[in-house]
């Protein structure tokens, strides 16, 4: 008797579970698509983001360079990755089109990631 009084607790809970979702609460609707990369003409390396697919160009090709992530706050957008200076590579990071160098061309370095905290 016991082990079906244990078997109807259960259905009951999840019975209560399936019925207390609601249809309205959903997940919110994406306004915009970010990506982070680089493109190339064939001889320069060309820092970029792209919002819903429209290039941004980061870098204007007279030293290769490359963005690896993005992160959006508001209407600010963050990205990061590098330039190169001579045969080094500089850590780098853009904020809204403007480079902020991290690293000076002592060593390679370069950035893989960037998240924004407020």
């Amino acid at each position: 008797m016991k082990k079906y009084i244990n078997i109807a607790i259960v259905v009951l809970m999840l019975t209560g579970i399936l019925f207390s979702c609601s249809k309205s609460e959903s997940l919110p609707s994406v306004k915009d698509i970010y990506l982070a990369g680089y493109e190339t003409d064939g001889s320069s390396v060309f820092a970029k983001y792209w919002k819903n697919g429209t290039p941004v160009t980061l870098t204007d090709g007279r030293n290769s360079a490359e963005a690896f992530s993005i992160a959006v706050y508001g209407k600010d957008v963050y990205v990061s990755g590098y330039e190169r200076a001579g045969k080094i590579n500089v850590a780098k990071y853009w904020k809204n089109n403007i480079a902020f160098s991290l690293t000076d061309a002592g060593n390679p370095a370069g950035t893989s990631s960037i998240c924004v905290g407020f």
